[in-house]
């Protein structure tokens, strides 16, 4: 699965409430070349105190509620979706916000992300690893214990994968909050597939990620980003988050193999590029050759400037005019 970059639009609640709107998202998020499309399971009350975090956050009114609820995913939704992304070539899963969403989803995901504000949400991962699916770990916020316990709890059921996500819960996060580097340390850390979950506006941050080996790679997705919503204006159009997949594969190409092959036109440059070894004066044969007699000049047709050391004070089994190149055949 991670043998190229995976890419994953987040569709979150971008669907605006409307199956249709979902179900064209799944479509665009594939002809923009993303791997999976990624929805949102949440209800209001399986995810909020409403009383509570209209005090905490000092929120007047509830027309927050009333959006909660239309943006929330209907469980009804998931046989089209699922069906759709089939259709497509696209994988689909999403994020449960409850054991009950991860029941629901269960029939109709390949795997499931779990958000970094759940990631002490014991219950959760318990009932997201139980479901013996590949599991997607958003880290935002989250301390290195806290990290390792969600780890370690997954990883007590032979799941496929647990990828560990980087993240910043910033929407979008200044430059000097990424910390890219972090990476790194996930990787050393865990024997584990190593992702990027990217709030930030543009691509360039998805694309050091990947540089630093990150082999999944999440960013959100909207058909129109002028749309009213946090989301939408924090999200990549389709012709945005093609550029983006487009840029990531370039990525992917230029890092290429581990370990660096010669290819057959880099070959060549060797000849024209390095340094053979050339007769500065007519030699006759039996004379010994020494520094003074060559010069080591481009292309290398025959011994290369490295291997004087085993020609020197060589006798030469053969007249040579001056301006030819050496090789190892003209030695006794």
């Amino acid at each position: 699965m991670f043998d190229k970059v995976f890419i994953i639009a987040e569709a979150g609640s971008n669907h605006n409430g409307d199956l249709d709107t979902a179900i064209e998202i799944v479509h665009r998020a594939w002809e923009s070349g993303a791997d999976a499309v990624k929805f949102q399971d949440f209800t209001l009350l399986s995810l909020f105190s409403p009383k509570d975090y209209e005090q905490t956050l000092g929120l007047e009114g509830r027309s927050w509620q009333r959006s909660v609820e239309l943006l929330s995913v209907k469980p009804e939704w998931h046989g089209p979706l699922a069906r759709a992304a089939h259709e497509a070539g696209i994988h689909y899963f999403s994020t449960p916000f409850s054991p009950e969403a991860a029941n629901s989803l269960e029939d109709f995901v390949p795997f499931y992300k779990i958000a970094s504000g759940d990631i002490t949400y014991v219950s959760l991962l318990e009932r997201v690893a139980r479901k013996g699916k590949g599991v997607f770990l958003s880290t935002g916020a989250s301390r290195m214990d806290e990290i390792e316990r969600a780890v370690g709890i997954l990883n007590e059921h032979d799941l496929p994968f647990v990828c560990v996500m980087h993240c910043i819960m910033i929407y979008p996060p200044p430059d000097e909050t990424l910390h890219l580097n972090f990476i790194d340390t996930l990787k050393k850390r865990f024997n584990q597939p190593i992702g990027f979950s990217d709030h930030s506006l543009d691509t360039e941050a998805a694309l050091i990620a990947v540089a630093k080996g990150a082999c999944a790679v999440e960013k959100h997705f909207t058909l129109d980003r002028t749309q009213k919503g946090a989301d939408h204006k924090n999200s990549l159009d389709p012709e945005g988050f093609r550029g983006f997949t487009q840029r990531i594969r370039r990525c992917e190409r230029m890092l290429g193999d581990l370990n660096r092959p010669i290819g057959e036109r880099e070959g060549r440059e060797r000849i024209y590029a390095r340094r053979g070894i050339y007769a500065w004066e007519d030699l006759k044969k039996g004379e010994k050759l020494t520094p003074e007699k060559v010069r080591f000049l481009r292309p290398k047709l025959g011994a290369g400037a490295e291997d004087f050391g085993s020609l020197k004070n060589r006798r030469l089994d053969t007249d040579v005019t001056k301006g030819t190149s050496l090789d190892q055949s003209m030695f006794t």
